[in-house]
């Protein structure tokens, strides 16, 4: 019988992938909370049908909802067979631990549009499920993948001035060293030369330090 717990986010290693994939979408709330639309009343998830033990984990947990709402998620669709409510669930868990963009996110159009790599991360991650043997980490990286892919074109910073800060703050907040290209990526409509402009200014002030040269330069926090 699986057993849930979600103590292991606490001390989970993470991969550069995954640890940037934290990192934009983060820079991405921040940019929509300044231009979000007014809040609804909120709408109390619905934990219906849901094994006791899963839904009390999830509550008693106070892991970074980024990590621990998609290995919810999996779990749910494990303990259901079903992915059916997985999907609008997991959006608004994410909306009401902070990350209100998310519940605008299509995220099920992009389960759909990339389905192949999504079944098979999901098939990894839930392997020997009931032995408890689900590898979260598999299912967590298409998760917070496809978060960001649904994101790029809802947050997007306004004026020059803006940019200019959504860049340094993306710098200073990334636990590793970030690349203009990760940086262009997750801001699509800020010019590459603007970037470029600003990781700049930010070298030469101290405030971030240059690892490697030409494409391979990467940039944190000095």
């Amino acid at each position: 019988m699986h057993k849930y717990d979600y103590s292991f986010l606490e001390s989970l290693p993470l991969p550069d992938n995954v640890s940037g994939l934290l990192d934009r979408l983060r820079i991405m709330q921040k940019a929509f909370a300044g231009k979000a639309p007014k809040e609804r009343p909120r709408q109390e998830p619905d934990f219906s049908g849901l094994p006791d033990e899963l839904v009390t984990a999830y509550k008693a947990s106070s892991a970074e909802p980024l990590l621990l709402v998609p290995c919810f998620t999996l779990d749910t669709i494990c303990a259901l067979d079903s992915q059916s409510r997985a999907a609008g669930l997991a959006k608004l868990l994410l909306s009401r631990s902070g990350y209100s963009m998310c519940k605008y996110f299509p995220l099920e159009e992009s389960i759909s549009k990339y389905r192949y790599f999504y079944q098979r991360a999901l098939e990894r991650a839930s392997a020997h499920w009931e032995q408890n043997g689900s590898a979260y980490l598999y299912y967590i990286e298409i998760f917070l993948s496809l978060l960001y892919l649904c994101g790029k074109d809802l947050t997007v910073p306004a004026g020059r001035s803006t940019k200019r800060a959504a860049i340094e703050e993306m710098v200073l907040q990334s636990e590793t060293p970030i690349s203009k290209a990760e940086i262009c990526a997750a801001l699509p409509e800020v010019s590459p030369t603007t970037v470029e402009a600003a990781l700049g200014a930010m070298v030469r002030t101290g405030r971030a330090k240059k690892v490697g040269a030409t494409r391979a330069a990467r940039y944190i926090k000095a």
